[in-house]
């Protein structure tokens, strides 16, 4: 046990507090077609696939037959349930606050309003990183595990522009021209109606296009500009810009935030990931489903909301309970738009 001499003076610092960092890039960046309320826990939409008409030539005084319309599908999602709890007992308000003048003390009451208060942060902030990494999983597989307390099940986006190069087809191979990869992979969201604005990459996939002897030819002949490679600094937790192609005309930018979840890293565009986007793959949206429970009333309640705050008082366990939920699900625009290769 320490034991504090008051006779001598002390003074109190204010209390170091270290909180790693987090990113909310995937959902900032890709669902930005805003957020949808639903009234129901179960989600669906309807998408139509229908190519460009073209009139077709008949001859005189016939009649063309009628074009069939197109067919549509329906898809439904269940949305996830997931929460943060915090609880506060009697014996937290009784010990000192980090940073909290000993010789000064709070009472009991100013200590539980800190503490009710710093718990809310703590569970929206793990809420919105549940968000952040459900986002980052449609984004880069298409399937998002619904894995947990009590659930295991797993929604599937049925992504089809996706690949994994194996063997000698893999960046930074010899023979392997990752120009032409390039080249390809936006003419097929071309062919499909999606123009390729951006390309993010990896650590590793933007270390070997950096080092490809073709694209450092050619960026280094002034006779034709393919573009510039100009790395900019960027924020932490944002993508850096890299700098530009112009064939393909693509931005280029690198991605290589991670979290760290107990002792385990997590990275939200993993290893050797390249993903080309295009304008409506940024026009993803957000949506959550209803949430049914108790009020305070004793009465059902079905509320919408990204966050559903409930607070429980157990006087008889000296503890108070703060619960945030939320349903929130990744709802794509197109789920053409974008296309996702492990290149390296």
């Amino acid at each position: 046990m320490t034991y504090i001499n008051r006779n001598i003076p002390r003074t109190q610092l204010p209390v170091e507090l270290t909180v790693r960092p987090t990113s909310t890039f995937f959902r900032d960046y890709f669902m930005g077609g805003g957020e949808e309320f639903f009234p129901t826990e179960n989600v669906e939409w309807d998408s139509v696939i229908q190519g460009s008409p073209m009139a077709r030539f008949v001859g005189e005084g016939l009649e063309v037959e009628a074009t069939e319309r197109a067919p549509f599908n329906t898809s439904e999602i269940k949305t996830p349930y997931f929460q943060e709890k915090r609880i506060l007992s009697g014996q937290d308000i009784k010990h000192r606050l980090p940073g909290e003048n000993i010789y000064q003390p709070q009472t009991d009451a100013e200590r539980a309003a800190v503490h009710l208060a710093n718990d809310r942060e703590f569970c929206i902030r793990s809420i919105d990183n549940r968000i952040e990494y459900m986002c980052a999983q449609f984004i880069t597989s298409g399937v998002v595990p619904i894995v947990g307390h009590g659930v295991n099940r797993k929604i599937d986006y049925g992504l089809q522009n996706k690949e994994v190069l194996t063997g000698g087809d893999r960046w930074g191979q010899t023979g392997v021209s990752i120009l032409e990869y390039m080249i390809r992979k936006v003419d097929i969201l071309n062919q499909l109606g999606h123009g390729v604005e951006d390309v993010i990459l990896s650590q590793q996939a933007w270390e070997a296009l950096r080092d490809d002897e073709e694209i450092y030819k050619l960026l280094d002949n002034r006779r034709f500009e393919l573009g510039t490679l100009a790395p900019e600094q960027s924020k932490y937790g944002k993508a850096q810009y890299l700098g530009t192609l112009t064939d393909p005309f693509v931005n280029l930018y690198k991605y290589n935030f991670q979290w760290t979840i107990g002792n385990k890293r997590v990275k939200p565009l993993p290893d050797g990931y390249v993903i080309f986007v295009s304008e409506t793959a940024k026009t993803n949206k957000t949506g959550y489903g209803a949430y049914t429970y108790i009020d305070e009333t004793d009465e059902f309640r079905t509320i919408e909301g990204a966050y559903i705050e409930e607070r429980h008082t157990d006087r008889r366990g000296k503890k108070k309970e703060i619960v945030v939920t939320s349903r929130a699900v990744p709802i794509p625009a197109d789920i053409s738009s974008w296309y996702v290769a492990k290149v390296v």
